[in-house]
């Protein structure tokens, strides 16, 4: 969202885009508290509520739901491979609700609140290098999950992992918005 017109929430409050963006991040926030402290159960409420929010405050509502979709694939995909690596153990061969959650909540803040990563390669390699192991360590301590030992090596290929997936995911969501918008000036 690079225009500076206002964001309507719910039908009736008026946002900037820098509000958009800083309610973008405390959703994040506070669904990425209350996933890893509330478990699954918790998730189940909650991510829904934010993913609710956040399409209530997007303009292209089937472009942004159909991202999010693609994060909680790749997101699966990724936690899947950590578990079965050994770099994760959350007591489950699946990964749990409550940790896909986490990737479906990260998506609804790639082309809002992470939107200062975007066409920013070499920051966005460092930022998920970078914040994604602390996330993950975080989470770990938090939500009884296990890290392979020794945790750096685990932290390491995490932030490889993420090296790869946010530069990915931030142009994921780019040719999305691209394609999306071409085929609705073409209809």
């Amino acid at each position: 969202m690079t225009s500076s017109r206002p964001v309507v929430l719910l039908g009736a409050v008026h946002l900037s885009q820098r509000q958009h963006s800083i309610l973008n991040a405390v959703a994040f926030q506070l669904g990425w508290w209350a996933c890893v402290l509330g478990g699954s159960w918790l998730a189940m409420a909650v991510m829904p509520a934010v993913v609710a929010l956040h399409l209530n405050a997007v303009p292209d509502k089937r472009t942004e739901f159909l991202f999010l979709l693609q994060c909680t694939a790749l997101g699966f995909i990724c936690d899947m491979a950590l578990i079965s690596a050994g770099v994760l153990e959350t007591g489950y061969f699946l990964p749990p609700l409550w940790l896909t959650s986490l990737w479906i909540l990260f998506g609804t803040t790639v082309g809002y609140a992470l939107r200062f990563f975007h066409d920013r390669l070499a920051l966005c390699i460092a930022g998920g290098a970078v914040f994604a192991p602390t996330s993950y360590f975080g989470g770990a301590q938090l939500a009884d999950v296990t890290l392979l030992e020794p945790v750096w090596l685990a932290l390491l290929i995490i932030s490889l992992m993420w090296a790869m997936m946010f530069p990915l995911l931030i142009r994921l969501h780019a040719l999305n918005k691209k394609r999306f918008s071409k085929k609705a000036l073409t209809h």
